[in-house]
């Protein structure tokens, strides 16, 4: 028999076939369906192939009527399989090993799915699947890129043997509430962007987090990562609902990471050696900050912390372009290294009270707190000399 049938005639007998063809290979021993074999069949509305065991590419894609499909043994489903089956609510696929790409793309109806030996699900797989609400993958070790972009209405995933998740896998999830990724190891760029509704998530195997990850997720209240070493760019940026976060294993902060955290009031990276420009510009409600093994701060890294007061960097070696410009609260500045930190614009202090700036409520100068061995080499060092009457020598053992 060849994999394609030319149906011709009215839209009744066409469905009288199609019909009968289904109900042929459903009663018989079909193993493999092949390419496109029923896209496109309208009226279709339910199969059944217990002995199948690979669906071929776009094999009922555009099946605008199939509501629901059991393929009991079946372990492969390729590329834009069921996509476009805009009435399909249920499906079985319990055998079911890998999901290719755009495979359920545009199932609007499809409410929840349960694939307890699926290994991967492939890029765009449930993409605009707008009804779906829980999603259940036992055994998936890797969900591809925009997997599950743009379902709406998905409220909470478990993948509990998941180790990486690719980029925009989650974006625009707006109703996910909870995840679960016990031993996830990468989370990929923009993975869990615009996820209004999430409040908490815990990583406790993620060692990565790509750029814009939780970027805007405004409801996102708890975050752990104990083993994270890098955050990417604008991971945390607009999450306006954090309010501390602690990465004991970070060593590495990138741009605009969490600007605009605007209720963030304490942070903790013992071991972070990098500030990227931005990270924590416009987080108005940080007080003091310590990074004690911190060597590198970037341009605007605190620029517009208006609540700061007291920072703290033991081990600095830089400090960019405007890193604290308009900090009008900033009184306290520990640099207590035994090497003079290379300041690389005085602008970095530019509209604080370190620079002379005091607020119509304070009168209050600020205060560079540096090792007395240095103040001399401070004073008159290139950018520093702007501050000389800022500065106040400490004995190390005094700090």
């Amino acid at each position: 028999m060849s994999n394609t049938i030319d149906i011709l005639g009215d839209e009744v007998a066409a469905k009288e076939i199609v019909e009968r063809i289904i109900s042929y290979f459903e009663d018989d021993v079909c193993t493999s369906i092949g390419h496109y074999a029923f896209a496109d069949c309208t009226s279709l509305t339910s199969v059944s192939f217990p002995a199948c065991t690979s669906i071929g590419p776009g094999a009922f894609s555009g099946c605008t009527s199939l509501a629901s499909v059991s393929f009991p043994v079946c372990t492969d489903i390729a590329n834009n399989a069921f996509m476009y089956c805009s009435s399909l609510i249920s499906v079985s696929f319990p055998a079911c090993t890998s999901i290719g790409n755009a495979a359920f793309q545009y199932c609007y109806s499809l409410t929840s799915v349960s694939f307890p030996v699926c290994m991967s699900i492939g890029t765009s797989a449930f993409q605009n699947c707008s009804s779906l609400t829980s999603a259940s993958f036992s055994a998936c070790t890797s969900i591809f890129t925009a997997a599950f972009q743009s379902c709406r209405g998905l409220i909470s995933v478990s993948f509990p043997a998941c180790t990486s998740i690719w980029n925009m896998a989650f974006q625009s999830c707006y109703s996910l509430t909870s995840v679960s990724f016990p031993v996830c190891m990468s989370i990929g760029n923009t993975a869990f962007m615009y996820c209004s509704s999430l409040t908490s998530v815990s990583f406790p195997a993620c060692t990565s987090i790509g750029p814009d990850a939780f970027n805007n997720c405004y409801n996102l209240i708890s975050v752990s990562f104990p083993v994270c070493t890098s955050i990417g760019s604008s991971a945390f940026l607009g999450c306006t609902s954090l309010t501390s976060v602690s990465f004991p294993a970070c060593m590495s902060i990138g741009s605009f990471a969490f600007q605009s955290c605007t209720n963030l009031t304490s942070v903790s990276f013992p071991v972070c050696t990098s500030i990227g420009s931005l990270a924590f510009r416009s987080c108005s409600r940080l007080i003091s900050v310590s990074f004690p093994a911190c060597t590198s701060i970037g341009e605007g890294a605190f620029y517009a912390c208006v609540g700061l007061t007291t920072v703290s960097f033991p081990v600095c070696t830089s400090i960019g372009n405007t890193a604290f410009q308009r900090c009008f609260n900033l009184v306290s500045l520990y640099l207590t290294g035994s090497v003079r930190v290379n300041l690389l614009n005085s602008s970095a202090f530019s509209m604080t009270p370190i620079a002379g700036y005091t607020t119509s409520t304070s009168g209050q100068l600020g205060s560079i707190y540096v090792p007395a061995s240095l103040l001399t080499e401070y004073q008159t060092a290139t950018n520093w000399a702007y501050f000389s009457e800022r500065f106040v020598g400490v004995n190390l053992e005094e700090t």
